[in-house]
């Protein structure tokens, strides 16, 4: 299980499957338009019940709650012939982690992987920076690469992201079946996948070192993207 609050999340949930359990505020969801198409949507649900805002604000995860949380099943996703997979190699800030999943989203990503060291892809606050790409990206977590391997194997490449590389983003091919490693926030990607992966940079100008983890993943992401539209 896995917890979505608000109502767009919810409103996510509901369309691609059914919470496990619902509670909401009626009163809080009356309050808007969304909230309350949402409302009658939720008063449907056998599974949903009405509550208050101070049980609810215990549950919750945010400063100002929305009026309505829900548990969920972990989606059962299957993913299609792999051609561009994005993994995280100790990205452990929940923001940064929530961006690049929406990112891969949007880039036409096949496969998530959260090495060990990532921040839990399901936590509360990855799934609310993700808006969604929990229901539409599969996603594996927790793994090294020992297991993951197996499953990369038909892949051509795997490049990691690193300040030090000569290869720049450009100059890949993206159009390959590949995949693109993150590393962490603070110490870029692991010793080991330096062993697996050819290092490729994006080059910057002026004084600056390095970009955010998020930023710098959905810059190449989106260059794989470009490459592939062609």
């Amino acid at each position: 299980m896995f917890v979505v609050e608000g109502v767009r999340l919810v409103e996510e949930a509901l369309h691609y499957q059914s919470p496990a359990s619902v509670l909401y505020v009626p009163e809080q969801l009356q309050a808007t338009p969304r909230g309350r198409g949402l409302l009658s949507q939720v008063e449907r649900q056998p599974n949903a019940a009405p509550t208050t805002p101070g049980l609810l604000a215990e549950l919750s995860d945010v400063e100002t709650s929305q009026g309505i949380i829900a548990a969920v099943p972990l989606p059962l996703l299957t993913p299609p012939t792999l051609s561009l997979v994005l993994v995280l190699d100790g990205v452990q800030d929940p923001g940064n982690v929530g961006t690049l999943l929406r990112s891969a989203e949007a880039a036409g990503v096949d496969l998530v992987v959260g090495l060990a060291g990532t921040a839990d892809l399901w936590s509360p606050k990855v799934v609310r920076a993700a808006m969604g790409a929990h229901f539409r990206v599969p996603l594996v977590d927790d793994v090294d690469w020992a297991a993951v391997r197996p499953q990369l194997a038909a892949l051509t490449a795997i490049y990691a992201a690193t300040q030090q590389a000569t290869l720049t983003y450009d100059q890949v091919d993206w159009r390959q079946a590949v995949a693109l490693v993150v590393g962490n926030e603070a110490n870029g990607v692991s010793a080991e996948t330096l062993q697996l992966a050819h290092e490729v940079t994006i080059p910057m100008a002026g004084a600056v070192e390095s970009l955010n983890a998020a930023i710098a993943g959905s810059v190449l992401l989106f260059e794989a993207a470009r490459q592939r539209r062609r």
